[in-house]
């Protein structure tokens, strides 16, 4: 489900279609986590990537979808594109198969553990998070907004 829905999110040219095949695709990896025991993630990136982040994309391309030209991409785009994936893949492939693969410790918080650690030694990384998404919230308000006459 993770790859199709990856793969859906690059080829779809509807970009509301794409929004929700991304959110298929954060929901499967939800998915994923709660199947390798850490269900915290899990409900974390369906709070807070599926209602927050695809909600802020969905407002934001309903928006504004008639401020964007449709614009065609020739040939020598494309294989540019494919010629950088490649090189990208090349590249990640060979530092995954030169770095040995190491056992992580199993660590298991609590939900407590984990609030208590936000709030404490975590704190300011959380707070930049909130803000990051506040002043994108902000801006896509900004975007949408119609300039008056």
């Amino acid at each position: 489900m993770a790859v199709t829905s990856a793969i859906l999110v690059v080829s779809l040219k509807n970009l509301v279609r794409a929004i929700l095949a991304l959110a298929s695709l954060f929901l499967s990896i939800a998915g994923l986590y709660i199947l390798l025991s850490a269900e915290f993630l899990g409900l974390v990136q369906i709070l807070v990537y599926i209602g927050g982040v695809i909600l802020l994309f969905l407002f934001l391309i309903m928006l504004t979808e008639n401020l964007f030209e449709k614009t065609q991409v020739n040939f020598l785009q494309r294989i540019t594109g494919a010629l950088l994936i490649l090189s990208l893949f090349a590249i990640f492939f060979s530092i995954f198969r030169k770095q040995p693969f190491q056992a992580i410790p199993n660590v298991n918080y609590s939900i407590q553990e984990i609030g208590r650690l936000l709030m404490t030694d975590y704190l300011i990384p959380f707070e930049v998070v909130s803000l990051l998404l506040l002043v994108a919230l902000i801006g896509a308000i900004v975007i949408a907004r119609k300039e008056e006459e």
